[in-house]
C-alpha cells in the first residue's frame, strides 16, 4: 500500500496518515507472530535433531544401555523443553511490551524506554502485562521526554460549553511516527 494509491482514491492526508499508522501496527503484530513461530520451529528442529542422533546411537546397544540412555534423553528433553518454553514466554512478553509501548503509551524510542524498566517485575498473564502500567506511569512522570504525550486544548465556546476537548500531538508540526514508519518501509 502506497500513499500515492490512497491519494488517488480521494483520502485526505489525515486519513492516509491514520490508515498507514494502522497498517504499520498490523505489520508489526504479524512480524512478532512470525518471529515467535520461527523460534518455535527452530526449537522443534533442535529437539528433533537430538532425538534422531539418540536413535542412531541405539543401534548395536544392549537393552540396559538403551534404557539408561532413554532416561538420560528424557531428562535432557524435559530440560530443553522447559528452557524453550521459558524463552518463548520471554519473547512473547517482550513483544507485548514493545506493542504496548508503541500503541498505548506512544514511546518515542522503545529500546530507550525498556532500558528504564525493571523487566523482571513485569509478568505476562494471557494478553495482560502485570506490573507494567505502574512502571510506565512513574517513568512518564520522571522522564516524560521518552513519550509522545498528547496535550489537551480547549476548543472554545462553540456551543459545547467549552467541555469538548481535542487532542493534538505535541509534535504536530514535525514528522509523525506514522510518517517515520512509512519512510522506513519505503512507502513514502
Amino acid at each position: 500500500m502506497k500513499t500515492e494509491d490512497l491519494k488517488t482514491k480521494g483520502l485526505t492526508d489525515e486519513q492516509i496518515t491514520y490508515v498507514m499508522a494502522e497498517n504499520g501496527k498490523d505489520i508489526a503484530r504479524e512480524q512478532n507472530a512470525k518471529t515467535t513461530a520461527e523460534k518455535e520451529l527452530a526449537n522443534t528442529k533442535v529437539l528433533l535433531d537430538d532425538a534422531n542422533k539418540q536413535i542412531d546411537s541405539f543401534k548395536g546397544m544392549d537393552i540396559e544401555a538403551i534404557k539408561k540412555s532413554a532416561e538420560e534423553y528424557k531428562t535432557k528433553y524435559e530440560e530443553a523443553d522447559k528452557k524453550s518454553k521459558e524463552d518463548l514466554a520471554e519473547l512473547k512478553k517482550s513483544h507485548a511490551i514493545d506493542l504496548a509501548l508503541l500503541n498505548t503509551h506512544h514511546a518515542k524510542n522503545v529500546k530507550s524506554v525498556k532500558a528504564n524498566l525493571n523487566l523482571e517485575n513485569i509478568k505476562l498473564d494471557g494478553d495482560k502485562l502485570i506490573g507494567f502500567d505502574d512502571q510506565i506511569e512513574l517513568l512518564k512522570e520522571s522522564d516524560s521526554y521518552l513519550f509522545d504525550l498528547e496535550k489537551k486544548v480547549d476548543e472554545g465556546n462553540d456551543g459545547n460549553d467549552g467541555k469538548q476537548k481535542e487532542t493534538i500531538p505535541p509534535n504536530s508540526d514535525k514528522e509523525t511516527k506514522a510518517d517515520q514508519m512509512l519512510k522506513a518501509m519505503g512507502l513514502k
